[in-house]
């Protein structure tokens, strides 16, 4: 069963294994198979590829260790690439990619208790990233509307342009958020999927 570490304690591991310490790695790897076989064979239904999965995603942590210092959250991190190992397998074994996309829309059935796994702050600084990603216009007339709540001529008139230019760029805004939330959504629902029992 995987031992519950503390985002300290995680912190304190990818710190070590990035400066080469295989003691280190081999906690890490104890603490977290056994959870992510266990996922790995929910999404491929073969043991064989279950342990493939694992073994890179090990693999790949183990070639990426002199990042590891900067990673503020092991545990996404882990599952972020445990994400991108299950979908990698999904692409080469699918049939046809009307499978791959019938398995890709069950994995963004999110639960609503992604708490379990990624904290409310983690949410916010997600959604503050792409937010920040729009354009400058765009931005301020989003951040006007929904951080200061000035209606549509409030800003037009602070910004100098119409209620209609107003609205039709908060609409742009709300979709590309929308847009950027959708692509992180299979992940969310990975992840849960790997940390229940």
């Amino acid at each position: 069963m995987m031992q519950n570490y503390s985002l300290h304690e995680l912190q304190i591991l990818f710190n070590q294994i990035a400066e080469g310490n295989a003691t280190a790695f081999k906690e890490l790897f104890d603490a977290f198979r056994q959870k992510l076989y266990a996922g790995a064979f929910k999404i491929t239904k073969s043991a064989d590829a279950a342990e493939d999965i694992v073994q890179e995603i090990f693999i790949r942590i183990w070639g990426n260790r002199l990042c590891l210092k900067e990673v503020e959250n092991p545990s996404a991190y882990i599952f972020t690439i445990a994400y991108h190992e299950s979908f990698r397998y999904l692409k080469k074994v699918a049939a046809d990619q009307k499978l791959y996309e019938s398995v890709r829309k069950r994995m963004k059935v999110a639960d609503n208790k992604t708490e379990e796994w990624i904290e409310v702050k983690e949410t916010e600084q997600i959604i503050h990233y792409l937010i920040n990603k729009l354009p400058t216009q765009r931005q301020l007339i989003y951040k006007l509307s929904r951080e200061e709540g000035l209606s549509y001529k409030e800003i037009g008139d602070r910004l100098h342009i119409s209620s209609l230019t107003v609205k039709k760029q908060l609409q742009l805004a709300l979709r590309n958020i929308r847009s950027g939330l959708s692509k992180i959504g299979p992940l969310l629902a990975l992840c849960l999927l790997l940390l229940r029992h």
